[in-house]
């Protein structure tokens, strides 16, 4: 491992100089950045993912919901170029991206705006002159994204992987050095266990604290059980054995969640984002054939759905409903404070 890093350390430092040199260019005023009349909120990380953004941005969209709310997404993977405001009776993931469906078919309705676009300067102004105002904006996975300049800037950090710990790209899976994180007003450690303790929360506040000197908080993945294609909320069962079919950077977690609840599964694990083919249609077909369910990511089902594998299987599919909790009410509530604060 360390002779591959020693291989790989001239392309991360070329490309680690690069994004300073870039970043360099925002600092001093030379590249310039947009500042939109609406307050905006930046939900990223340092890393190529896996950080848990969606859960996230869908908490701050479930506390400011008495406000008129947009999220402005590059739309990853879409098929489709230019921007769209999204609308699920006519827009697809091929369309709009998972993530930006998964948001939109949560949240639509009249306060909600989901618009795609990979720069991110042109939908703000879209949605400054849009006809029905928005209170605030959230830009999904915007840290890099320095043409917008935003009024909060939310950094995640995967537990299990830290920022302070990683290298940038290709040794490690840091999109820019980790000084990046002093740009951070939050920086949220995701991901973490159940029994975090605040001795090791504050080692970690120590070694965040050698790159930037914002507000941490620790928060953890909260499962909210199954529904089907009805909405409708299905108990797990382990005396039931479903196949687990994910397309997400890391599943580990919900192997581990699966197994407290004692649930009998067979897992089938594609890469982030993946888009389902033919053949992987047959294959998870075949192997459901001894399953009593299918169960998948929200972010998965907004691609499977798209599929025939709802035609072609005859038992149930159902949806993993994951959200986010902080450690501790004292870090929920001062969190709650910062984002409330913004929205005028």
């Amino acid at each position: 491992m360390n002779f591959i890093k020693i291989i790989l350390s001239p392309f991360a430092s070329i490309y680690g100089a690069i994004t300073s040199a870039r970043n360099l260019l925002f600092n001093c005023g030379i590249l310039k950045s947009y500042h939109s009349k609406i307050p905006v909120i930046s939900v990223g990380n340092l890393s190529l993912g896996g950080t848990g953004k969606t859960p996230h941005v869908a908490y701050i969209l479930d506390l400011v919901k008495m406000k008129n709310r947009a999220v402005i997404s590059r739309g990853y993977k879409r098929k489709t170029k230019g921007m769209i405001e999204g609308d699920t009776k006519i827009h697809s993931a091929k369309d709009l991206g998972d993530e930006p469906l998964e948001l939109l078919t949560k949240f639509e309705g009249p306060n909600f705006k989901m618009i795609v676009e990979a720069e991110r300067r042109k939908a703000l102004q879209y949605l400054e002159n849009h006809s029905d105002k928005s209170d605030i904006i959230i830009l999904d996975d915007a840290f890099q994204h320095r043409y917008a300049h935003r009024d909060l800037n939310i950094l995640l950090s995967d537990y299990s992987n830290p920022f302070y710990a990683d290298f940038i790209v290709p040794m490690g899976r840091l999109r820019e050095s980790r000084k990046g994180a002093q740009r951070a007003d939050i920086i949220i450690v995701t991901k973490c266990p159940k029994e975090i303790s605040k001795k090791e929360q504050e080692e970690i506040r120590k070694k965040i604290e050698n790159y930037s000197k914002s507000s941490v908080y620790f928060s953890q993945i909260s499962y909210k059980g199954l529904i089907d294609k009805d909405n409708s909320i299905v108990p797990l069962d382990s005396n039931k054995k479903y196949l687990l079919i994910t397309g997400i950077a890391n599943p580990t977690p919900i192997y581990e969640y699966l197994a407290e609840n004692k649930i009998h599964f067979a897992a089938k694990k594609y890469s982030d984002h993946h888009n389902f083919s033919r053949k992987d249609i047959q294959d998870i077909v075949k192997k459901s054939e001894n399953c009593d369910g299918i169960i998948t990511t929200e972010k998965d089902w907004m691609r499977l759905q798209e599929t025939v594998v709802s035609k072609l299987i005859s038992i149930g599919m159902y949806r993993l409903i994951i959200g986010i909790n902080f450690v501790n009410s004292e870090q929920d509530k001062n969190f709650q404070k910062q984002i409330i604060n913004l929205a005028p």
